[in-house]
């Protein structure tokens, strides 16, 4: 590779281009993958969803994702490709007021530590380092 990404950078998937079709909010921070042809390969799933809306966007309000742990154990790999996958959603709709709503769950209150609370939210933390803060 002979780019380097700097700051907040995500790989545009089927969900952001779901959203920016819905909303017609162009997303900011995705990572160039066009190529060297400068487009995007279109396969037949794209194809699809790109006629099935291409009218106006059909849906107003903010993009929000949440994040949604319980606090009855230390988070693993999952649950760190799910922080950056929703901060990063909501980063990259900013200009539609994105946001990422991050609560404790607390369906089985039994097994809840506050030991896991706080690590959780120092492991967010850390995987959210460097990236700006949202308003």
């Amino acid at each position: 590779l002979s780019k380097t990404a700097t700051g907040f950078a995500y790989a545009p998937n089927f969900i952001t281009k779901i959203i920016e079709q819905s909303t017609g909010i162009a997303p900011v921070g995705l990572l160039d993958v066009t190529g060297g042809s400068g487009s995007l390969a279109v396969t037949d799933a794209d194809a699809d969803i790109t006629t099935s809306s291409e009218s106006s966007p059909s849906f107003v309000g903010p993009i929000t994702t949440r994040f949604p742990p319980e606090p009855n154990g230390y988070l693993h790999l999952g649950h760190a490709k799910a922080v950056s996958f929703n901060f990063a959603v909501a980063r990259a709709f900013s200009a539609g007021k994105g946001r990422c709503h991050m609560r404790l769950d607390d369906t089985n209150p039994t097994k809840e530590d506050e030991e896991y609370v706080k690590s959780i939210l120092e492991d967010v933390r850390w995987i959210q380092r460097g990236c700006p803060p949202f308003d």
